[in-house]
């Protein structure tokens, strides 16, 4: 004969498996998430070296101004570009982590009582 827990689990968790695969469903999104942020660090650092290379060559204030403007427009686009692609990543890869674990079939309810004699 088993005796109940002590401390009865939530109907979401249940034993190890539960945690394990939530774990390898966070460490995937994660490992996605790095690989994205890291390409576009990437983009961001060959774009910054050709931006200084274009600095060096300006030869006025305004060619200055101009690289420089086209230089912080390009990072806000990749910025934007990120966050929505790392947003739906996150949705994507994590919508498993977030989701409850499917409940057990409910016991059937017990039938109604029929109406004995009045007292």
């Amino acid at each position: 004969m088993q005796r109940p827990p002590a401390l009865p689990l939530s109907p979401a968790v249940s034993g190890f498996g539960t945690p394990l695969r939530r774990f390898g469903i966070a460490s995937r999104a994660a490992q996605t998430l790095g690989i994205e942020y890291l390409d576009t660090c990437k983009k961001a650092l060959d774009d910054l070296g050709a931006t200084w290379g274009a600095l060096a060559a300006a030869r006025s204030p305004t060619e200055i101004l101009a690289v420089q403007t086209a230089y912080l427009h390009r990072a806000g686009e990749r910025a934007a570009a990120r966050s929505a692609a790392a947003g739906d990543a996150m949705l994507g890869l994590t919508g498993a982590l977030l989701r409850p674990k499917a409940e057990p079939l409910a016991a059937p309810a017990p039938a109604p009582a029929r109406p004995g004699p009045a007292r």
